[in-house]
């Protein structure tokens, strides 16, 4: 029991963390494949559960940054939060389906910590696309083990990439007019209505 406690503090600590952290799926595969001990479906949900928990804790902490936002790039977030209010099932299986790749998730959590998207169904499908993909990384481990040192080895860099083009792409979204593609009002809409119109008057 030692162990897997051990494992769940280890991917959620890697969860959290936004970049540079090694994938959960690589995490638990090699754990799998170092000590043979541990169940396969225990290690799986104990990796889902904790990378989840680990994730929310990410989205959690993204929020706080809401309030050095300035008015523009909070009325942005807002534009993204309304849209995705509207399309909860479309949010679930987008988040599903990525989440059975082997990608980072860090800029889904960061974005919806900094838009403040309701985490119901990014969490669900997230957790559910992970349970998926671990149980095909860690049933395939034994044949993944050479790959999984190449990766290690060689191409540490692809990851490193990867979390930093997430973390940017998190935050860039928040500089766009989303109102102008979404179909959304911009909630500061009406009140440069209200200033125009005295102008005018």
């Amino acid at each position: 029991m030692a162990d897997y406690v051990q494992l769940a503090l280890t991917v959620f600590a890697i969860n959290v963390i936004p970049a540079f952290m090694p994938p959960t799926w690589v995490v638990l595969a090699l754990a799998k494949v170092n000590d043979q001990s541990f169940d396969p479906v225990m290690l799986i949900v104990v990796g889902a559960v904790s990378s989840t928990v680990g994730r929310a804790a990410l989205a959690f902490l993204s929020s706080f940054f809401r309030r050095f936002f300035s008015r523009e790039l909070a009325a942005h977030a807002d534009e993204i939060r309304q849209f995705f209010e509207k399309k909860g099932a479309a949010l679930f299986a987008g988040t599903f389906l990525y989440s059975l790749s082997p990608f980072p998730s860090n800029l889904i959590f960061i974005a919806n910590g900094l838009t403040r998207t309701d985490a119901k169904p990014v969490f669900s499908g997230f957790f559910l696309g992970r349970l998926v993909s671990y149980f095909l990384l860690v049933y395939f481990s034994s044949r993944l083990f050479r790959m999984l040192n190449e990766y290690f080895k060689n191409e540490t860099y692809v990851t490193y990439l990867f979390d930093a083009v997430g973390i940017i792409a998190a935050v860039s979204v928040l500089f766009v007019h989303w109102e102008k593609y979404l179909g959304v009002k911009n909630p500061a809409g009406g009140k440069n209505g209200e200033k125009n119109g005295k102008q005018e008057g």
